[in-house]
């Protein structure tokens, strides 16, 4: 009975998300129409070259498929072997989940159901998921300090860009530095963490105290695992942390291509695909910690923001098309394609169950 309630609390959770999301796409694209005219939206978008905007929707799958080796490399190191099929499917869903939930809260836990559902045990997906989460931000960290170093333009000349860099910075920082002080100086971390659950539950601003402590010494065992995992599997981590690298150079070279496509047709400005990665870069770093599903609307509007010094040349200006044509291959389209993969997904889980094998 419990865990029914605690599934029905859940699914309300997600249910709620994504009418949340839905309720941002409608009135993003509310502001877009009634900035841009729409018929000359849709004129530039027929023009464009679909064979650049169909390499960009391949960086999409490129994204997915690297997320899911760096997974696999992860469950090697545990001695479980997994396939290729399988962990796509997980990345996919890890997409989808993460795209339609605030801060993409909603990934692991969905990863993590659907993996035990396939048979894996929930302390490895914990420790693969926990991991696997720490490449992905410490790759995210260190690209946008090398495009800040190189394009700080991008980031300097708009102040809302400036904030939210420097909030985003912060962020990933003290989550990185806490997730390498969890695994080498647990002790430290565990003490401090103990400490202030206790004021917190103290001061009547969170409740279940003795629940909670138990959660975070959990979480301090698994860095602690996986700093173990790492010492003992160095190469396969090396390997984990490439594909991870390999997944957001695929993901952040979708504003290039999408760039190339209107470049082909129209007269816009001579950046190179540096400027575009960076571009691409900075704008996921200042999005990234915000509670927004997916980072709609305020993705919109740096894309916007930033756009202007790339589509908006003289007499010319196809701002509003090619931010939503980016917006399209890099969120949108990839949006629909990975539910479609986790309603596959489901209805085979559901198929097991009816014939009692799940």
């Amino acid at each position: 009975m419990k865990y029914r309630i605690e599934k029905s609390r859940k699914n309300k959770k997600y249910q709620w998300s994504i009418l949340f999301l839905f309720l941002l796409i409608i009135i993003t694209f509310s502001v877009i129409f009634l900035k841009y005219d729409i018929r000359e939206i849709f004129e530039c978008i027929q023009e464009v070259n679909y064979l650049w905007l169909g390499l960009g929707i391949l960086m999409i799958f490129l994204y997915i498929y690297f997320e899911g080796v760096a997974m696999r490399q992860i469950f090697k190191t545990m001695e479980i072997q997994t396939t290729r099929r399988s962990n796509f499917m997980y990345s996919a869903i890890d997409y989808y989940f993460c795209a339609v939930t605030p801060s993409a809260s909603g990934g692991q836990p969905m990863v993590a159901y659907y993996m035990s559902k396939d048979g894996l045990s929930l302390s490895h997906i914990s420790l693969t998921l926990l991991m696997n989460t720490a490449l992905f931000k410490i790759i995210l960290l260190v690209l946008s300090i090398i495009c800040i170093c190189i394009c700080p333009q991008y980031v300097f000349d708009f102040p809302i860009m400036t904030i939210l860099f420097f909030i985003g910075l912060a962020i990933n920082l003290i989550l990185i530095s806490m997730c390498f002080l969890a695994a080498f100086k647990r002790n430290w971390i565990q003490a401090v963490g103990i400490r202030l659950i206790l004021f917190l539950a103290r001061h009547r601003i969170i409740k279940k105290k003795i629940q909670i402590i138990r959660r975070f010494v959990n979480l301090m065992e698994k860095y602690e695992q996986g700093a173990h995992l790492i010492f003992k599997h160095k190469f396969h981590f090396l390997k984990a942390l490439l594909y991870n690298l390999l997944q957001r150079i695929s993901f952040f070279s979708i504003s290039y291509f999408v760039y190339l496509a209107f470049k082909d047709r129209f007269v816009i400005a001579d950046l190179t695909y540096l400027d575009l990665f960076s571009i691409q870069v900075l704008i996921a770093l200042c999005v990234d910690s915000l509670p927004l599903p997916g980072g709609v609307g305020i993705s919109e509007y740096l894309y916007a923001l930033l756009f202007g010094l790339v589509y908006c040349v003289g007499e010319v200006n196809v701002i509003g098309s090619a931010m939503l044509l980016t917006r399209a291959v890099n969120f949108y389209i990839p949006l629909i394609l990975t539910f479609l993969l986790v309603l596959i997904k489901h209805v085979k889980i559901l198929k097991k169950s009816s014939k009692g094998v799940v």
